[in-house]
Parts: structure tokens; sequence; C-alpha cells
């Protein structure tokens, strides 16, 4: 709001004061065109009522003086009895002899308070007749702009109250709109940090109406299945032993006991290989949490500029409806209004380097066309691709010698205004995709069998798993054209999961990660390699093994690859690891026409 304010009271305080100059001037040379019958025959009594009367009706008009050819007082609104003298001051001297306009800022005796001084213009008009160059007198006001300085004040202050009230106004929606968002996130992920701690009795509840409270409520649901789960699992181990101990009198019984035993520790596998995964989506939850602040920012400091452009822009349209569109640019101008009120620009995705080249060339040719204090115009138009265009008008306004200020002002606001929607859309849209990917990650269980885009379900994986790579871990995608694949979308993206996160884990947060994705026997393949210290030889053969890891105790479970390898079977494929010191990689093979194997019960 300073710098707009300023360039406000500038910009009214230029025009103004031209005003005030255009105004003298237009009463000086009047007065000289009616001077000048009585200068040439020396008709002071004419010369002292014009004098008068030009004081009289005129507003603001402290002094007249009509001097003669020779440079002596012809007639003084203020001092009749100097008429026939010589005035000996520097401006008066140089008034006397000046052939052109003059126009000089002078103080002026103030005739209500003696001993003080308000601030003026001196204006002096040569009189010739016409057709010759003879100078026969010399016609000077004395016009006060005190009036002007005072409208000038009366600007500021209002700018100021404006101001105030834009930033109050600004503050408080800051502060509501961050209670809305910030505080249903910081339930949530305190919630999650409960549950992945083993407090499954925890509850969240928000009442947002949005996707954040149905996700609250996937998450109660999944603690609730968690709790029902354990019980059933300590249910059937305190069971398990009373009913092998009933069967082994009898082979055919042992036998039968055996397979149901059998059974019981498959279902025991499946649920503590769910509570596994839940519990990893708390974990990963709370860095999303994280994520979503950063865009919810930056709409808080998009508002924050759409509000003082909002304000700014009744002054922009009043200089506007003043100073006019200079009729030469007038089309070039509307059509450039229209594209930054239809958003129809270009250059937005520039490269920082490419707008920073672009402002300082732009700013160079408002410099050149007289346009002071244009960096900030310069970067908004420059990010907007406007640069070109507008470095036109303002050269061809410049040449006609046209204001063209008032008119690049008013794009200017508008274009600020456009970049911040543009910002407010962009950090929409990324919470939007954080949200839905975590939602339809926290699904494990609804997704059917269809066809579906293996790279769609990469992505999903990569933006749930944002907050770990995108400090120390750069991710090289190398995709191929790939058909639909007949698949569980969502099993599918626990397996990118579990090899990605391990890729994380192994590199210390620290290397690079290379997803390609190829064609290869009549199926699709996949192979993700990191840079980390790879697998010793002697375990390699163990790590799809369920409950094996080499994590410290806290850190890992042991199912995560034992649950990629069942999933990719599922599907009819396969999955294997090539491992040397500094690369290890994992492929996975999907086959097109194949349908999954279903799982034993």
């Amino acid at each position: 709001m300073v710098p707009i304010a300023l360039l406000v009271e500038m910009r009214m305080g230029d025009i103004i004061s031209r005003q005030a100059e255009q105004r003298g001037l237009s009463i000086a040379r009047n007065l000289a065109a009616v001077s000048q019958g009585a200068l040439v025959s020396y008709n002071y009594l004419a010369l002292a009522q014009s004098a008068e009367r030009a004081k009289r009706d005129e507003e603001g008009i402290a002094e007249v003086i009509i001097l003669n050819k020779e440079g002596r007082v012809a007639a003084y609104s203020e001092h009749a009895e100097r008429q026939g003298t010589l005035l000996t001051d520097a401006l008066s001297r140089q008034a006397a002899e000046a052939r052109v306009d003059l126009v000089v800022p002078v103080e002026i005796p103030r005739e209500d308070v003696p001993g003080a001084f308000e601030r003026g213009l001196d204006i002096t008009i040569p009189v010739f007749i016409e057709g010759s160059d003879e100078k026969w007198g010399t016609v000077r006001i004395r016009l006060s702009t005190e009036d002007m300085h005072r409208r000038i004040r009366d600007t500021r202050l209002t700018l100021l109250a404006v101001g105030l009230l834009a930033a109050g106004l600004g503050a408080l929606g800051s502060f509501v709109m961050a209670g809305q968002i910030t505080g249903p996130l910081s339930n949530l992920v305190a919630g999650t940090i409960r549950a992945a701690a083993g407090d499954l009795e925890t509850r969240i509840d928000i009442r947002t109406g949005d996707e954040i409270e149905e996700l609250a409520g996937n998450f109660n649901d999944m603690v609730q299945e968690i709790r029902s789960n354990q019980q059933a699992i300590g249910e059937l181990n305190r069971s398990l032993e009373e009913k092998v101990r009933l069967r082994t009198a009898d082979l055919s019984r042992a036998n039968d006991a055996l397979m149901k035993a059998y059974a019981g520790l498959q279902q025991a596998e499946t649920q503590m290989i769910l509570r596994d995964k839940m519990a990893s989506l708390g974990q990963l939850v709370a860095g999303i949490a994280h994520e979503i602040n950063t865009p919810s920012s930056a709409i808080g400091a998009a508002m924050v500029n759409m509000t003082g452009d909002l304000e700014a822009l009744p002054g922009r349209i009043r200089a506007l409806a003043t100073g006019g569109v200079p009729a030469h640019v007038a089309e070039e101008f509307h059509g450039l209004l229209q594209r930054v009120l239809g958003a129809e620009v270009r250059g937005s995705r520039a490269s920082t380097a490419e707008i920073r080249q672009r402002s300082r060339t732009l700013q160079e040719a408002l410099a050149e066309g007289g346009v002071a204090e244009s960096r900030e115009l310069a970067v908004t138009f420059a990010r907007l691709g406007l640069h070109t265009e507008i470095a036109e008008l303002v050269a061809a306004a410049a040449r006609h010698g046209a204001d063209f200020g008032p008119a690049l002002d008013l794009l200017g606001t508008l274009a600020s205004l456009a970049l911040a929607v543009s910002d407010v859309r962009v950090s929409t849209g990324a919470i939007t995709r954080m949200v839905r990917a975590l939602r339809s990650y926290s699904h494990p269980d609804q997704a059917a069998m269809a066809e579906a885009d293996i790279h769609d379900g990469i992505e999903t994986t990569l933006t749930i798993l944002r907050n770990q790579v995108k400090y120390g871990v750069m991710v090289e995608r190398r995709y191929a054209r790939l058909p639909p694949v007949f698949c569980n979308t969502n099993e599918l993206n626990q397996v990118w999961t579990n090899i990605i996160h391990n890729a994380i884990q192994a590199m210390k947060g620290m290397g690079k990660i290379t997803i390609e994705t190829c064609m290869r026997d009549n199926g699709v393949a996949v192979r993700i390699t990191d840079t980390g210290p790879g697998i010793p030889d002697e375990i390699r053969g163990r790590i799809f093994d369920p409950f094996f890891t080499t994590k410290d105790q806290g850190e890992g479970t042991g199912l995560g690859l034992g649950i990629a390898h069942q999933i990719v079977e599922r599907h009819g494929g396969r999955i294997a690891v090539e491992s040397e010191p500094g690369r290890t990689a994992f492929d996975v093979f999907l086959p097109l026409e194949a349908r999954p194997i279903e799982a034993s019960r």
C-alpha cells in the first residue's frame, strides 16, 4: 500500500501542478492578447483596468504586473504608485528581457498574515505584435498554488485512511481463513500421530463439510477396523493351540486341523499387513499436512495482493477518466485490456531467469518512455508475457508526446489482479490434488479390477511421498507410451509405495530414484532404480520373505516387500531385484491379457 499510495500521490500532484501551470499560462496569455493594443498606444489606464479586472475575476491571482517595451511598470495591480518605475530584482530583470514564456516557482507574501508566505508561480508572457518580432511589453502574473497543495494534502490523508482500512480487513480475513484451514488439519495430524503410536481408541471429530471431514471419517473407520482385526487376531491366537491339541489324535483330523490353522495364519498375516499399511499412512499424513500448508499460505498472500489492487482500482479508473487514453494507441490499449481481463496471456510458465531478463528490458523501455518507478510494473507484465506489447505502446505514446501513464497504471493493476487469481487457482489445485490422492490412498479395499494407467498410480504414490522426496531425493521419470492394464489400482499403488519408500530409507533421504516403463513380452514392465548402498548377496534371496527386515527396531516390520511380492503374483506378474554397491533396481512385470490369480483363503 505504501508504494501504491506514494505513486498515486505523485501522479495526482503532477496532474494538479500541470493543471495549475496551464491555468496560469492561459490567464496570462489572454491578458497579453487583451493588453497588446494598449501597450502599442501607451494607454496605461486601460492596462491598469485590465490588471485589476484579471486579479479580481480570476481565483488565486496574487499580483498582475504589465511592463512596457522599455521594461518599466505600465500597470501594477498591487502598487499603482510604481507606474513608470523600473523593477530591479533579478526575477523582474529576467522577465523584462524574456522573449519566451517563463514559469518560475516563487513564494508570495500572504495578505491576511503579515510576514507569512505561500507557494505560487510567477508566469511571464512577452507581448509581440502579430507579424513582427519586436517586443512591445511583458505581462507577469503571480498565481498562488496553496489551494493545489491543500488538495494534495487531503489526497494523502484519504490514501492513508484507505490503506489502514485495507490492511485491517486483509489481516482479519487472513486470520479467519487460516483458522478454518489449519484447525481441522491440526486435529487430523494429532489423531494420526496418536493412532500411529498405538492409541486405537482415538477418534477425530471434524465438521467442515468438505474433503477434510470425509478424510477424518475414513480415518475413524480404518482405526475401528484395525481395532476389530486386532481383537479377532487375539481371539484366533487363543483358540489356535486348543484346536491343534484336540485334533492330533487322528491323522485325518490332524490334517484338517493343520489346514484350518494354515488358513487362520493366512488371515492373521493379512490383518497384520493391513495394520502395517494403515500405520504407515498415519505417518505420511503429517508430511502431507505440511505440503497443504504451503499453497494455503500462497492463497493468503494472493488475497492480500488482490485486496490492495482492488482498493487501488477506483483511483486508477478515475485517473484514466481524467487523462484519457491517447487516441493513436487507443485500439492497442483496449486490445491489451481485453487480453488481461480475459486471461488471454502467454509466458506465465517462463523461467525465473527469463522473467528477470524480460523485466529489465521492459523497465529500460518504460524509462525511455518517461515512466518512472517502473520496476514493479515491469515484473508484472513480464510474468504475463506482455512485455513486448507494453514497450511498443509506451514508445508509440512517447513519440506523439502523449501521457500514457494513467492507462499504464490501470493495466498494471488489472494484470496484478490476474496474477493473484492465477496464484489462487494454482494453490487451490495443489490442495485438491493432494487431498484427492490421500483420499484415494485411504480406501485400500474399495477399488475393483479395471483397466487403468500404470503412470497414474505411480504419480499418486509420488504425491503421497512428496514430503519425503522433495528435499534431498531427485526423481527422474522415463515413461514410455503404455496401454491400459487390467489391475487393482490401489493394490499396485501399495507395491510402488513399498519399493519407493524402501529406496528413500536406503539412501538416507539423499540420492536419485529413476522410474522407467516399457512394453515387454506382451506386458508392461516397471523398473525402479535407486542410488543406495545396495543389498548384500547373503540376504538378497530373503528380502521377499514376510517379517524379514534389516532395519532398526521401530523403523519397519519386514512386511513391505512381502506384500509387494504377493500383490504382483495375484496379478499374474513377477517381481525381481538386481543390486550392487551404489545401485539397486526392482523390476515389476504385469501381463496385459492375463487375469489376476485369486489368493487362497
